[in-house]
């Protein structure tokens, strides 16, 4: 329901390119979108000839991915491309924007390990990754990141090879790039997370002529994907120093539930210590007048989680929970712009949702749909909200008006997904109206150069939830016409669509 709101959560792509198996060495041709956002001078043409103008001009592509209804994209254009010194910047770039719903657009998301939106990647001509950026950090940073990027620089697929194969033989300036590498919420399996926060540790101590933010930032990430004794201990001493704290605090953010049940694994004292730190943190950010209003209710939303989980009863303590929703009043009371309102309204859904106050959350979800961009974004957490409440018919009237209303290729395969999957959970039985809104569903795929990158991942998921349903419901006839449906559209796709392995196995033996 209420996502996580800080920008740099919501990049969730994969950084596998050094971890897992190589990916294709080409990708389907796609239109670079024309972004609304102000000042930045957009490539024209495809992605193709984005790269190739890049060859001609010996510029690196600054390449954006988003969509136009996620509201991190809407806040990173608000907070970080209007910024006059990072427009100035991006003049050295042949910048481009990629709307994930452009034909192709999926292909390069494969291409390039990115699933999730928004996503800043930096690249040489030749394709190869010469960095990616969080949109959490500090803005000062931005510039200085993109600087780095100009210079002569090695693939961060090989700076991530040493990452993972030897730590200790990493140079200063490559450990700089790492450390502010947006690894966020990447795409790892339990394995992989640990490898990857094992390496970050090691370099944590081993790395000679970073700076002790630098450092602090490879403890936090590292906790962050799998938090161990020695990175839980370092982290809390981090939390404790507001000189190094509050210069992390976007790495910090990404830190949840798995991190805060370590600490409480701890003496009860340095979890109330710890508790007090974090709050303290937050706090200060939260109270920030530098700090933009989205990202103050983001870190407000972070210190409630913690209390919450921190707590005997599971809820935050009554006078911080009125000052919490004096905050969120007093921030959606403010004029501004559709882009700062998508960010504000999606971080006071966070602390709604924190404090366990479904009805304002319903109510302010439910207001903005007269206004939004793409009221449909918000139409699934409101079906969320009414299936926590127990009205499985309303929760999948909303589930079915956002598929409806959603427009896109693959905006409307995950809205489709998200309706589909909740008449899985809550209506099993209806076995006409799942198969009727699977066949339609999985119809959204039907043409070259879909199933990739996200639309992958989804489709994956999906047919879990579907082998499990059918074998559950002894719906073999079911699975079958849906089994059906994706073989005739996988015989029509290219023998190279790299989709075609997935289509393929969608389904394949079920019933």
């Amino acid at each position: 329901m209420a996502k996580r709101i800080a920008i740099s959560s919501a990049l969730i792509f994969s950084t596998m390119i050094a971890f897992g198996p190589s990916f294709a060495q080409s990708a389907p041709a796609a239109s670079a979108g024309h972004s609304d956002a102000p000042g930045i001078d957009w490539f024209g043409g495809d992605v193709g000839a984005a790269f190739a103008a890049a060859a001609q001009s010996g510029k690196p592509v600054f390449l954006y991915w988003g969509a136009n209804w996620c509201p991190p994209c809407q806040q990173l254009k608000s907070s970080v491309f209007s910024r006059s010194d990072f427009v100035s910047k991006t003049r050295q770039f042949v910048a481009v924007y990629l709307d994930g719903d452009d034909p192709g657009a999926q292909g390069w998301g494969e291409k390039f390990h990115v699933s999730g939106y928004p996503t800043v990647v930096v690249l040489r001509a030749d394709q190869r990754e010469i960095t990616r950026i969080s949109g959490g950090i500090d803005l000062s940073l931005y510039a200085d990141l993109l600087d780095a990027a100009l210079g002569d620089v090695e693939p961060m697929s090989e700076v991530l090879a040493t990452l993972k194969q030897k730590p200790a033989s990493l140079s200063a300036a490559e450990c700089q790039r790492l450390a502010y590498y947006a690894w966020d919420v990447a795409d790892f399996s339990a394995s992989d997370k640990e490898s990857i926060a094992a390496s970050l540790a090691e370099t944590a101590d081993t790395c000679v002529g970073i700076s002790p933010v630098e450092r602090a930032r490879f403890q936090v990430i590292s906790a962050a994907l799998a938090p161990a004794p020695q990175t839980v201990a370092a982290v809390m001493r981090i939390v404790a120093d507001p000189s190094i704290s509050l210069r992390v605090e976007d790495a910090l953010q990404d830190l949840g539930a798995s991190f805060f049940a370590a600490v409480q694994t701890r003496s009860p004292s340095d979890a109330a210590t710890f508790e007090h730190d974090w709050s303290l943190v937050m706090d200060t950010v939260a109270d920030d007048a530098r700090v933009i209003d989205a990202d103050q209710l983001g870190a407000l939303g972070k210190k409630l989680e913690l209390l919450k989980q921190f707590a005997a009863d599971r809820t935050v303590p009554p006078a911080v929970a009125a000052q919490a929703r004096t905050r969120v009043s007093l921030a959606l009371a403010k004029k501004m712009d559709p882009y700062v309102r998508a960010g504000v309204v999606n971080a006071a859904s966070f602390v709604d949702d924190q404090l366990g106050d479904a009805a304002a959350e319903y109510a302010m979800l439910e207001a903005e749909l007269a206004t939004a961009s793409a009221p449909y974004y918000y139409m699934v957490d409101l079906g969320t909200i009414e299936e926590k409440r127990g009205h499985r018919g309303a929760a999948l009237a909303w589930y079915a008006r956002a598929y409806r209303e959603s427009r896109g290729i693959a905006t409307r395969f995950q809205w489709g997904c998200t309706y589909l999957q909740a008449l899985l959970r809550l209506a099993p039985r209806d076995r006409v109206r799942i198969r009727q809104v699977g066949l339609e569903v999985i119809g959204e795929l039907d043409g070259p150069d879909r199933i990739q990158a996200r639309t992958r991942r989804r489709l994956e998921k999906l047919d879990e939830s579907l082998r499990q349903w059918g074998t559950e419901q002894h719906a073999t006839t079911d699975i079958r016409a849906l089994h059906a449906r994706m073989s005739g559209m996988c015989m029509r796709l290219p023998s190279e669509d790299s989709g075609m392995a997935s289509c393929q196995r969608f389904l394949q033996g079920a019933g």
